[in-house]
C-alpha cells in the first residue's frame, strides 16, 4: 500500500505544475486573478454526493464509519463557495450557470470521478479514492491560501482563502488515519494495479477540468470580439462555398 501512497504524492506534484496555479501568481485584484473560481461551481456541489455515495458503498463498518465523519467534516463548504462566488462576480450565482458551456469540462470532469464511485470497489479503493481527492484539495487550497484575503471593495473570501486551508489541516488527523489504515493493509498485485490506474483516472479527470478553466473566457470577456465580426449570411456561405 505505501506505494499507492507514494504514486498519490507523485501526482500531487504533477497537478501542482497545472498553468492554473500560475495564474494565481499574477498580481492585480483579486476579483481578476480568480475569475476562473466561479466555473467550479458544479464539481464544488458534486463533492458532497461524491463523499455521500462513497461512504454508502463501504461494506466495511468501522470503514464506513470513518467516511462518514470525513463528510461531516466537508459540509457547509460549499455555502463557502457560494459566497465568494457571489462576491467574486459581484452579483448572486444563478443556480442554471453550471449548465452553460463555458463549464462543460468541470460538468464532464465530475461525470467521471461520480462513475468512480458508482462502480462496484473494494473498500480500500475507496479509501484510496478519498486520499486522492484530499491531495488535489491541498494542491489547490495551499495556493489560493497565499492570495490576498480581501477582495477591492473590502469583502473577505472563505472558500478561497487562508480561512478554507485552516479547515483543511484539520482533515489531517483524519487522513493520517486512513493513511496508517492503509498501510496496515496487504494488496495483492492486482489490487494494487487497479489503486494506482484508480489515481490515474481521478488525477486526469483533474486535469482536464483545470484545462477547462482557461480554454473558455467568461462570456463577457469575449463578447465585444464578436460583435466587431461581420455576420455571416446564408448567401455569403453559398457564395464561400462556390469558390472553394
Amino acid at each position: 500500500m505505501k506505494a499507492v501512497l507514494n504514486h498519490i504524492t507523485d501526482r500531487q506534484t504533477r497537478f501542482a505544475e497545472h498553468h492554473v496555479f500560475d495564474g494565481l501568481q499574477q498580481d492585480g485584484p483579486l476579483e481578476q486573478v480568480l475569475a476562473f473560481a466561479p466555473r467550479l461551481a458544479f464539481w464544488v456541489m458534486s463533492f458532497q454526493d461524491v463523499l455521500r455515495l462513497n461512504a454508502q458503498r463501504m461494506q466495511d463498518p468501522e470503514l464506513a464509519m470513518l467516511m462518514l465523519r470525513h463528510r461531516q467534516e466537508e459540509r457547509g463548504h460549499d455555502h463557502w463557495f457560494f459566497e465568494d462566488a457571489a462576491q467574486l462576480m459581484g452579483r448572486p450565482f444563478k443556480l442554471t450557470e453550471p449548465w452553460g458551456r463555458t463549464h462543460e469540462a468541470i460538468r464532464d470532469a465530475s461525470y467521471a470521478i461520480l462513475a468512480e464511485v458508482m462502480r462496484p470497489m473494494d473498500d480500500r479503493l475507496r479509501i484510496v479514492l478519498v486520499l486522492t481527492l484530499e491531495s488535489t484539495s491541498h494542491a489547490f487550497f495551499s495556493r489560493t491560501a497565499n492570495l490576498p484575503q480581501t477582495l477591492s471593495h473590502g469583502k473577505r473570501l472563505k472558500y478561497f482563502s487562508n480561512h478554507h486551508m485552516e479547515a483543511e489541516e484539520q482533515h489531517e488527523v483524519f487522513e493520517e488515519q486512513m493513511e496508517a489504515m492503509l498501510l496496515g493493509m496487504e494488496l495483492s498485485p492486482e489490487l494494487r494495479a487497479e489503486a494506482i490506474a484508480l489515481v490515474d483516472r481521478i488525477y486526469a479527470a483533474f486535469h482536464s477540468m483545470f484545462d477547462g478553466l482557461q480554454a473558455e473566457q467568461p462570456q463577457a470577456a469575449v463578447q465585444p470580439e464578436l460583435h466587431k465580426r461581420p455576420a455571416v449570411t446564408a448567401k455569403r456561405a453559398l457564395a464561400a462555398a462556390a469558390t472553394r
